[in-house]
């Protein structure tokens, strides 16, 4: 679990958004602007069969976030994501039940409105009329990470670098709704079905679609809210026999690409995302639904359907 703050402090009010864009280049003392980062991590590893490896990639250099996870184990992983919002502007806290220093508190980002990218959290005093996400599914390169552990590395100017690097993640594929996947599988098994293809074939066709994220958009913050499946098992490093790596472990593309400021609040304020990751092997989807049952972490039917879908998985244990 990691979590990034954007944090803004003046003693007056600003001039123009532009400022702040200059601003971010460099750390400024003296002024009426100040901003900072943090990352911190915690893994969230269940013990199954097999234990599972997996970096989570959560790169921040202050204009830019890059979310995405690698297989830096030696078994396929499944893996999922969900992002948490924390904001305040001036003495107004946008959610008056969360604690800004415990991210089990914040607000779960959630996939109900009309854009993945705003959540539904469009209004009077809401997240997303102050930031916009990008979440485009793009490919990139990167350096491996260590397993459990946020991997960041700047370049001189501060940019996240990933110049050089040996190995791409998955190719790009815009995350989808999950609402929208099951009805684009619904209407794939029909039309295959009256073209006289068996289930074998219906089901090979759907697992060769593209690896993409999908955003389970049934789900509700107090279920615990927002997790984005990616569509795919990603497959374990290739060595030979002297441990050399002949192919890479797999990894994701971005589920989050961008961070944007869409206005000034006109105040003090404090923008924050944690990031919580979870990975499984494949007999252990269970853990899924069980492992945060005390506080709502639970899978939702259409989670189950396309578990039971992409990978030919039931839940094994009995659901709380």
């Amino acid at each position: 679990m990691s979590k990034h703050k954007h944090t803004r402090t003046r003693t007056r009010k600003p001039i123009a958004i532009a400022v702040a864009a200059i601003v971010a280049l460099s750390l400024m003392t003296g002024l009426a602007f100040a901003w900072s980062d943090f990352s911190q991590t915690r893994t969230n590893r269940f013990n199954g069969t097999i234990e599972p490896d997996a970096t989570l990639h959560d790169e921040f250099d202050g204009l830019n976030k890059n979310i995405f996870v690698e297989n830096s184990g030696s078994n396929p992983i499944y893996v999922r994501i969900r992002l948490d919002e924390f904001m305040r502007v001036g003495d107004l806290q946008f959610d008056p039940l969360a604690d800004p220093r415990d991210p089990l508190t914040w607000l779960p980002h959630t996939y109900t409105g009309a854009d993945i990218n705003d959540c539904g959290q469009i209004g009077l005093n809401l997240f997303h009329d102050y930031y916009e996400w990008d979440m485009t599914g793009r490919q990139r390169s990167f350096w491996p990470g260590t397993p459990g552990m946020v991997y960041t590395t700047l370049n001189a100017e501060g940019k996240v670098d990933d110049s050089g690097a040996p190995y791409l993640t998955a190719p790009t594929a815009p995350p989808m709704k999950l609402s929208a996947w099951n009805a684009l599988v619904e209407s794939t098994t029909i039309s295959m079905t009256a073209a006289s293809f068996t289930p074998e074939q219906i089901a090979a066709e759907i697992a060769s679609w593209p690896g993409c994220w999908l955003l389970d958009d049934t789900d509700t913050a107090a279920n615990g809210g927002g997790w984005a499946y990616w569509s795919k098992p990603l497959m374990p490093a290739v060595k030979d026999s002297d441990g050399n790596i002949l192919t890479p472990g797999q990894a994701t593309n971005l589920l989050l690409d961008t961070v944007t400021l869409l206005q000034d609040p006109e105040d003090d304020w404090v923008y924050r995302i944690n990031v919580k990751m979870q990975a499984v092997t494949a007999t252990d989807f269970a853990k899924w639904d069980e492992a945060g049952s005390a506080i709502g972490y639970k899978l939702t039917d259409a989670a189950k359907d396309m578990i039971e879908i992409l990978f030919g998985k039931t839940l094994t244990t009995p659901i709380i």
